[in-house]
């Protein structure tokens, strides 16, 4: 097989000398008779690329040969011979002798290590310390990258069973990106995938993200489920080799049929694109209990991303709450149901029995507004890029008033572009066309009556778009708890027939709220208080019902007389 590798590598030798030649001789060559050089057209990203190796330092499969000096540079060597330099290498079960050795022979890269366990087989590598952990190599200068590392497991206190991530993050590909690599285990929950999907939101904190590393999960392994899923902040992620699924781990014995994929590279699908993997034998181990895993994707330009419900700017929905002290409480999301610690961003006795809502972008600047019913008024607060408001300015002024009204902000009900309101009083429904506008005139148009008398006591919840037809559907609940969802017809200018959603009675739920998606799995999902005073989660998908919610906030909701 090495012989095999040489006799590759000088084909490939020969060929790009030769392509060099060509290319040089093509680019000479100028328009005839312009006398001019054609320019260019600008290079395009090049691709990030990425290598995970399962080392096997210490245990069974460990290589007895090589000393550490030598194991470093083949490893270096080969690895540049299946693909060349890599962005990111991230490396697991290494013992110290291995890591000092390999930051040797792969310079210009930054070095990141974990690992506190001291196995006997870490001996015979040499080095400063016999610890045996994982590594991360990112091609850049160490003054331009933050280094971050986590257990996977952050409550084990047993060494020998801890399980480490280690991020670096800085340019790699040309722009700030997060690169992590990781080694998880099955003894944790979900193999550790949620525990490193928060660390990795956090830390990159709005940055392109991906991971690789030994997963220890096959690809159909449900703790592989909340990677492709992603988290509000970071988007879904991809798999470099989902379509192949070639397995990495797991060679039995001589000629080392490799069994199962254990080793993954994701990238994030809001900036990557064209993603590719392979595999190869590298010859490091007696066994070859693991096989190399090259993975590239090219950086996707990323376009603006705005997410319905987000007023933080962290792509994550967050819950308005009206408090009966006469304050608006902000819950920032989480992007699984859950919420976190609040802050006030209104008080005094304005909010006092204030109907809120946030569905819309309605003075343009990007980022989502709050409607607020105010006693006889109706309020737009401008956001002000961090959930902060602005002092309301009157949206329109009803003849009738709006004190007898419940005014929401639920998204482009019409489909021509611009937020529209919602509003239910004892006549009916009631659809209020809305606009973006810098200046005023969000509701200059005329109201139109969709919705029977009946709906004066339908509570309106606002999940936006459901279905990517791109209009903002309605969801209802009635005063016998039956949730439904209605489209609005542009032709007939009526609502549909509805579909049945589920139910959630309102004397054991009384409050509910949509803020469409917010756990990533694209359905739309609901809270509800309950009459102990909780808050409850029901992700979407599957009917509402009172059973099989996920209470996310415990006490305390009670005394809350409006979500929005």
């Amino acid at each position: 097989m090495r012989a095999l590798r040489r006799l590759r590598e000088g084909a490939a030798v020969r060929l790009a000398v030769g392509m060099a030649v060509l290319v040089g001789a093509v680019g000479a060559v100028g328009v005839a008779g312009s006398g001019q050089q054609v320019a260019a057209d600008p290079a395009p990203p090049p691709p990030v690329r990425t290598v995970s190796y399962n080392a096997c330092g210490a245990h069974t499969c460990q290589n007895t040969v090589d000393s550490a000096d030598t194991w470093a540079e083949k490893f270096r060597s080969r690895m540049e011979a299946e693909g060349g330099p890599a962005d990111v290498i991230a490396l697991q079960e290494m013992c110290t002798g291995q890591y000092e050795a390999l930051r040797k022979v792969l310079d210009g890269y930054t070095a990141h290590w974990a690992g506190e366990q001291e196995p006997t087989g870490c001996g015979r590598w040499g080095g400063s310390s016999t610890t045996f952990g994982q590594a991360l190599f990112v091609k850049g200068a160490a003054t331009d990258f933050t280094a971050y590392r986590a257990l996977a497991n952050p409550a084990e206190t047993s060494v020998p069973q801890q399980r480490w991530m280690l991020c670096l993050k800085g340019p790699v590909g040309g722009r700030t990106t997060l690169a992590c690599g990781t080694h998880l285990a099955t003894s944790l929950p979900s193999n550790g995938t949620p525990v490193v999907l928060a660390n990795m939101e956090r830390w990159a904190a709005g940055a392109p993200a991906l991971i690789t590393g030994d997963f220890n999960a096959i690809p159909s392994h449900a703790a592989l489920a909340p990677m492709r899923t992603g988290l509000c902040g970071t988007g879904p992620f991809a798999e470099a080799d989902a379509g192949r699924n070639a397995p990495t781990a797991w060679a039995a014995a001589a000629p080392f049929t490799y069994r199962l994929k254990y080793d993954h590279a994701f990238f994030g699908s809001r900036d990557f694109t064209e993603l590719r993997a392979r595999t190869a034998d590298i010859d490091l181990t007696p066994g070859e209990d693991h096989k190399l895993v090259w993975a590239e994707a090219k950086p996707l330009a990323r376009t603006a991303v705005r997410v319905p419900g987000d007023l933080t700017g962290d792509l994550c929905p967050d819950l308005l709450a009206v408090r009966k002290d006469d304050t608006l409480r902000l819950y920032p999301g989480t992007g699984r149901g859950t919420f976190g610690s609040p802050r006030v961003i209104g008080s005094g006795p304005e909010w006092n029995g204030a109907v809120v809502s946030h569905r819309g972008d309605w003075d343009g600047d990007g980022d989502e507004d709050v409607v607020a019913r105010k006693g006889d008024q109706l309020l737009l607060h401008r956001n002000t890029g961090t959930g902060d408001l602005a002092a309301g300015v009157v949206m329109k002024v009803s003849e009738t008033g709006w004190a007898h009204a419940s005014p929401v902000a639920a998204g482009d009900i019409d489909g021509d572009g611009g937020p529209d309101v919602l509003a239910t009083s004892a006549t009916g429904l009631w659809l209020h066309r809305g606009r973006v506008a810098a200046d005023g005139g969000w509701l200059s148009f005329s109201a139109a009556r969709i919705g029977a008398a009946e709906w004066k006591d339908h509570e309106v919840l606002t999940p936006g778009d459901t279905n990517g037809d791109g209009k903002a559907e309605v969801w209802a609940r009635d005063a016998a708890g039956n949730v439904q969802q209605y489209s609005y017809d542009s032709g007939t200018k009526t609502l549909g027939a509805p579909t049945a959603l589920g139910g959630l009675p309102r004397a054991s739920r009384p409050l509910a709220l949509s803020l469409g998606d917010a756990d990533g799995d694209g359905h739309a999902d609901l809270w509800s208080t309950t009459s102990a005073a909780d808050l409850v989660f029901h992700p979407g998908g599957a009917p509402f019902a009172e059973t099989g919610g996920v209470t996310v906030g415990t006490g305390g909701w009670g005394y809350f007389s409006r979500l929005g």
